[in-house]
């Protein structure tokens, strides 16, 4: 039986309905995945007309979410876009609650629209937390070669050290640890932990959040086990470039960059964000609107194919 996955549409004036289109234009994909796609129609037809795209309504469905009478501005930051972007994610969150569908795949937002539209989050993970009402959620970056999940999203970083607390931080690890082994199917999952502080504090020299916090999570975890799943604290510059991270089946960062920036040197196109602790299953591309090139042709599907086989990936194995 094929995963029913729903396809929001992200902001409308960015490359999210370009991608959409390309991959419902895969007759590969749709015989593998049962897709339907949560936006207004009109932003469909208006893409695929830009892009030179035939839509066939029987190989796929449409959730009309918004209205159709839409000032659609490639390229452009609006309210409306972020509206619809919103509503979007409202109505599939909705959808999967009720057990309608199996997972969905959130194509890029704008969070500077998306707040003009009403939506007051800063991302897709936020938002997912605060509408099915529960704090236990991580962001885990997903690839072939690495996975990468983060204590702390999108605060501005000098607000990262006072956002991470013992409690955070054992909450965080657990649910990582628990997402290896039911999502992934990693039966003895092994995480390496970042330091905040370059040099990892240097024995607390230049900062001593890993002698007073970290460090100390670290062992009352595996305290807790019997046995070692988490190990570091590892200071980020070496963990990397001496590809210590290959050893681990996930690595665990303290903030956005510290995670991102060599998770995306390393996957390339093909990263996709996945939210761990929901009751569903949620997965997205590893990009952004890309608003420089909305619109014309240029947007790079592989990402969201990506997202959409590990959403099927990890439905399964959440099954079996």
């Amino acid at each position: 039986m094929k995963t029913r996955i729903l396809l929001t549409v992200g902001d409308f004036n960015g490359i999210g309905p370009e991608i959409i289109l390309k991959t419902l234009s895969n007759s590969a994909v749709l015989k593998k995945y049962d897709l339907t796609v949560v936006s207004p129609v009109s932003v469909l037809e208006f893409y695929a007309k830009r892009l030179s795209k035939k839509i066939f309504a029987d190989k796929f469905n449409v959730i009309p979410v918004g209205y159709e009478k839409i000032k659609i501005q490639p390229g452009k930051v609006s309210e409306e876009a972020g509206f619809i972007a919103g509503v979007a994610v409202i109505k599939a969150i909705e959808l999967c609650m009720y057990g309608d569908y199996d997972a969905i795949v959130t194509a890029p937002i704008s969070k500077e629209a998306l707040r003009k539209g009403g939506f007051n989050y800063d991302g897709h993970t936020e938002m997912l937390s605060y509408l099915v009402r529960t704090k236990n959620v991580c962001m885990i970056m997903v690839s072939d070669f690495i996975k990468t999940a983060l204590a702390t999203t999108h605060p501005p970083i000098k607000k990262v050290p006072a956002s991470i607390s013992r409690t955070l931080l054992q909450n965080r690890l657990r649910i990582c640890y628990d997402s290896l082994k039911y999502d992934f199917k990693i039966s003895l999952p092994k995480i390496g932990i970042l330091s905040m502080n370059p040099h990892a504090g240097d024995g607390g020299m230049i900062g001593t959040e890993e002698i007073n916090l970290i460090n100390p999570v670290i062992k009352a975890l595996n305290k807790k086990r019997s046995k070692n799943v988490f190990f570091g604290t590892y200071a980020a510059d070496a963990y990397f470039a001496s590809g210590l991270y290959k050893k681990f089946d996930l690595t665990f960062a303290m903030y956005h960059d510290q995670g991102l920036i060599p998770f995306k040197m390393i996957s390339g196109i093909n990263g996709i964000n996945y939210t761990a602790g929901l009751s569903f299953v949620r997965t997205s591309p590893g990009h952004g609107t890309a608003f420089d090139i909305a619109g014309k042709n240029k947007a790079n599907e592989k990402s969201l194919l990506a997202a959409i086989k590990w959403a099927d990936r990890i439905y399964r194995n959440r099954g079996s």
